[in-house]
Formats: C-alpha cells, structure tokens, sequence
C-alpha cells in the first residue's frame, strides 16, 4: 500500500486570519481569493502553475494599486497562512514511512513548498526525501485537486495500480474525486486527527 498525504492541514498547520493580516498590512485585501480547502482568482493561478513568483508579485502590485510594494513583502504576507508542521507529526511521518511508501499531493505553490522541503522537513538531520519518495504539487502539474487529471499524474508517477493508494485529506470533494479515480481515500480532518490513523510503531489501522 501507498500512502499519500495532503500537505495543507493535513501535515502542515494552516492559520487563515494570520494571512489576512498580513496582507492587510501591506494595503491588499486577500480574502477574495483565500479559499478554506483551494484558493482563487491571482492565488489559483499561482497554484496551477500559470504564475510564476515573479508575475504574481507584478499582478498583484498591479491589481491592488501599490506599486511600490517589494517581492519580499508580497512574499512575507503569503508565507503566514502556513504555522508549521509539528514535531509529534514529522516523528510519525518517519515511523509510517519504515513500513510504507508515502508520498504527498497538495494545491501548493512555490513559496509555500520551499518553505516545506528547506524548512518543515529539515528536522533533526532529515530531509524530505527521509520521510517521502515524491511530491505531486498543483503548481507542477498544472492542475488541481479534485481534478482527475491531477489523480491520474500520481497513479502514473506512482506506478501502480490506484488501488493500491490511500489518500488522507482534510476536505471530503478531494477524497470523492480521489475514490473516483480508483484510489482509497481517508478523511483527515486538520489538526492532525490521521495521527490516530496509526499504532504507536506507525501501522495503519483502517
């Protein structure tokens, strides 16, 4: 069996009100666009692949009106809708993956996934390929869950057939599309419930 888990919510703590202030503080109004389960408008873009980090920054100075503001500020506002992953989680994640393949599957972006592989997954001497053999992000794929294409890319990287795929996320549409196309899937509600998911000696109890 491989695993394969949602990165925002699921692994990562998300804190919305956090994002906003942030971007209020620099004079754009981000709650258009920021979406519970999958983002809008100029961050869907972002998450589909069709903006690079620096065309984000340019449209979104051109869309609020303030062109003086700096990447680095734009940049700092989005970093805060992610809090961390926490230590209790990365140390199940190593557990879990002594006795299965995991890999991960998110809606992410740039930005946020660099601050995953060289941050929240540089943990006691690991490094994410320690606790993942793969990623399959939005942003590279051009796609976005529950889409089935987006399924269909990790059936294909994965290599082998979507039975033989569990997929833990925190929204139920992405789960429906996941069992669509032939996976198993799991509701793991954010806050890190799928932890109970799992013996101590990380074994998955259905």
């Amino acid at each position: 069996m491989n695993l394969l888990f949602d990165f925002g919510g699921v692994l990562v703590d998300l804190d919305a009100a956090r994002c906003v202030r942030a971007f209020d503080a620099i004079g754009f109004d981000v709650r258009p666009f920021l979406g519970t389960y999958a983002q809008t408008g100029l961050l869907s873009r972002l998450e589909r692949g069709e903006l690079s980090v620096q065309q984000f920054c340019d449209e979104l100075r051109r869309v609020s009106g303030h062109a003086a503001l700096t990447d680095a500020q734009i940049v700092h506002a989005w970093q805060q809708y992610l809090v961390g992953v926490p230590a209790e989680r990365l140390d199940m994640l190593l557990r879990v993956a002594r006795h299965y393949p995991l890999y991960v599957l998110s809606n992410t972006n740039p930005i946020h996934w660099d601050m995953a592989v060289n941050g929240y997954f540089r943990y006691r001497g690991h490094q994410f390929s320690d606790f993942f053999r793969g990623a399959f992000l939005s942003y590279e794929l051009g796609c976005e869950k529950p889409s089935p294409a987006i399924y269909r890319a990790v059936q294909e990287g994965i290599g082998c057939p979507p039975g033989d795929i569990l997929f833990f996320d925190d929204c139920e549409e992405n789960c429906e599309g996941a069992r669509r196309s032939g996976f198993q899937a799991r509701l793991a509600p954010a806050g890190g419930v799928w932890l109970d998911y799992f013996t101590a000696d990380g074994v998955y109890r259905p």
